[in-house]
């Protein structure tokens, strides 16, 4: 049984992890130490120096509207409190008092909005749930979100603020303005790389020890002994040949689970989603303003039914960072990369392939990426000149249900904890994720102890796309990737120009 004197190892410092670690050490348990093979005490979770974790990114969707699913929704809006409390405690410390990437003027939630678009003039059912469960369970949320096309809610909406009926209006490029959805001004953006470097700094002021960087803190191995019928995890084994003991190994390292938990693969599925990226000139001030958080919201738009079809799309877009970068994701499609399993013999899992993995990769599907030319080459044809001048995949980890996977590992006497499953919905509970792990740890019921509990694939049944396995469509080695020349200006455009990257 877990107690504040156990020695807790944590696999990870993404959002779970950190979650996990800050909880724990807030609550008392004093024997902290999370593991990861990335620098980030040095490069601060920044995509562009190394990283390639789902939690190490320039930004991600925060919303509140969840369907009929109040758990999260209650969970997201009590997120939203500890992330303005963040902010606050940012914006009064003095330089000195905050970590190195950290400065009084950074945000880790900025409260630009976040827009739910759907294709056609009728209200999506997830919508009309969302807003529904909202006016139910949350009304004083409720009174935030504002109709598309409600002439009622964009009067009400410029009462609150005139410069928010800007951005009401600053997505109607897309699809010709036949959409349907709402406008949530208690939504946005969270700063990933801000987000995760500050919440490892409040994990070290509360004790937690960390050990980052290869090969120190890169796992090699579970530690793992065979008691009577079960088997028990006793430490875990780094790349530089250290072994490391503890009570209980939490395994929370996003999509690299499976091929650390053999016994997960029918639990949790790594799975890629397509990232491309604008980087706007300084000299275009337009653009600049346009894009601008001030003016501009978080959004995401829904085309069509069924990955399978060609029409199908599912993805979104962000205001432009202070850094000029533009970002749009397509979740359309979720691709696989299937290889051998590091340690379990005749297992094939998917595994994460990046620009920083042994086996590198500089491109992204050619499917993902002509649809979102021609989204967005339709909604910003002003941003045709450019192309897009970078892509990445971003490996989440999907659960057989999008529901997380937070339990003890069946069959390993209480000494092995998953902590996965963040299905790309789960950076926005950074703050607060870790108080419920904390009582799925301690077998303290809570309202998520039967939506977390550890379960798996059933074969002939739909399973979020893990009963395909490598035979399935969305399997990389099967899927043309792009070429260079395919990030060229977006489809409908007239420009001459060449892509900027």
């Amino acid at each position: 049984m877990i107690s504040h004197d156990s020695k807790i190892i944590i696999v990870g410092a993404g959002v779970f992890g950190l979650s996990t670690a800050l909880w724990l050490a807030r609550a008392g348990y004093k024997n902290i130490s999370v593991f990861d093979r990335c620098a980030f005490d040095v490069n601060y979770y920044n995509p562009l120096d190394g990283c390639d974790g789902a939690s190490a990114d320039i930004n991600k969707i925060f919303r509140t509207g969840y369907g009929t699913e109040q758990e999260y929704q209650a969970l997201a809006i009590a997120a939203r409190e500890i992330w303005l409390a963040w902010n606050q405690e940012i914006k009064e410390s003095s330089p000195s008092e905050l970590p190195p990437g950290i400065t009084p003027e950074d945000k880790v939630l900025d409260l630009c909005g976040n827009f739910f678009l759907a294709e056609g003039p009728e209200l999506r059912v997830f919508y009309k749930d969302s807003l529904s469960s909202m006016e139910k369970t949350a009304p004083e949320s409720r009174a935030l979100q504002f109709v598309k096309g409600n002439i009622e809610d964009e009067e009400r909406l410029r009462k609150i603020d005139p410069r928010w009926v800007k951005t009401f209006h600053a997505l109607d490029g897309i699809n010709d303005n036949n959409t349907n959805g709402f406008f949530d001004i208690q939504g946005g953006v969270t700063l990933a790389d801000k987000a995760c470097t500050y919440a490892r700094f409040l994990c070290e002021k509360a004790g937690v020890k960390f050990v980052l960087g290869s090969p120190q803190g890169k796992l090699q191995s579970l530690i793992v002994e065979q008691v009577g019928s079960e088997k028990k995890v006793t430490g875990i084994t780094t790349a530089d040949g250290q072994s490391h003991q503890a009570d209980i190994v939490i395994v929370a390292c996003g999509g690299w689970t499976a091929t650390v938990i053999p016994e997960a693969h029918r639990t949790v599925e790594t799975t890629a989603g397509t990232l491309m990226f604008i980087d706007v000139p300084k000299t275009r001030k337009d653009i600049w303003d346009k894009f601008n958080s001030k003016n501009f919201p978080a959004w995401s738009y829904r085309r069509g039914e069924g990955d399978e079809t060609s029409r199908y799309y599912q993805g979104g877009g962000f205001p432009i960072t202070r850094q000029g970068r533009l970002k749009f994701g397509f979740r359309g499609r979720k691709f696989t990369n299937f290889q051998n399993h590091p340690t379990a013999p005749n297992l094939r899992v998917s595994t994460p392939r990046t620009k920083y993995t042994e086996d590198t990769i500089n491109t992204v599907p050619l499917y993902g990426l002509k649809l979102v030319k021609e989204v967005i080459g339709k909604a910003f044809p002003e941003l045709a000149e450019f192309g897009f001048t970078d892509t990445r995949l971003c490996w989440y980890t999907d659960s057989i249900d999008n529901n997380f996977v937070i339990d003890y590992v069946p069959g390993y006497t209480d000494s092995l904890f998953i902590c996965s499953g963040g299905s790309g919905h789960g950076f926005k509970f950074l703050p607060i994720l870790g108080k419920h792990v904390k009582n799925q740890l301690e077998r303290v019921p809570d309202q998520f102890t039967h939506l977390w509990k550890w379960r798996a694939a059933e074969h002939d049944k739909e399973c979020n796309g893990l009963e395909q396995g490598e035979s399935g469509p969305r399997e990389m080695s099967k899927i043309q990737m792009a070429e260079r020349k395919e990030s060229q200006p977006p489809q409908g455009s007239t420009a001459q120009h060449c892509p900027t990257g």
